[in-house]
């Protein structure tokens, strides 16, 4: 295997770390809340939390912004990105992910009942946030991986437009 191609997959394996590292570690509270709810006999309450619906959200926006982030920092031109199609994919996710899972969280807060449909929507939605995250800040940060891997010492710059009125 060439040099270059080994580099690619090791970048790839890399950043599949970093992301699933990170993802593990907003895991970590849903078992420790897990044992001590266990531990109280009320593990029933777990899944009514709204906990679950705060972290979906959090993790569809944070896999928006790790994938932007990676594509702004790309070495490809602006014009060979099919920007339309990634838009449409972050306007599916806002609407089918993002929105609903702050809808959610406000039901769980506003409601006194537990409902179970809104426990299995909210993992659901949670579980769709986390694969979410793996798999668009993975992406992210293999794109941002390969940048550093070609340009390591030499800073990017962006360009700033002038949003100055034309009288001042």
């Amino acid at each position: 295997m060439p040099e270059a191609e080994r580099r690619v997959v090791r970048n790839s394996t890399d950043s599949l770390c970093v992301v699933g590292a990170e993802a593990l570690f907003i895991v970590l509270p849903f078992v420790v809340i897990a044992i001590v709810l266990l531990q109280k006999g009320e593990l029933a309450k777990f899944a009514y939390m709204p906990e679950w619906a705060i972290a979906a959200s959090i993790l569809t926006g944070l896999s928006l912004v790790r994938f932007t982030t990676g594509l702004l920092h790309a070495n490809a031109e602006v014009e060979t990105f099919a920007w339309e199609r990634v838009m449409l994919v972050f306007s599916l996710i806002v609407i089918f992910a993002l929105v609903p899972s702050l809808l959610i969280l406000a039901l769980v807060l506003v409601s006194g009942v537990n409902s179970g449909y809104i426990a299995v929507i909210q993992i659901f939605l949670f579980l769709l946030g986390l694969f979410l995250f793996m798999t668009l800040g993975w992406t992210g940060q293999s794109i941002l991986a390969q940048v550093k891997a070609v340009e390591p010492s030499q800073p990017r710059e962006i360009a700033v437009i002038n949003s100055r009125a034309a009288g001042d």
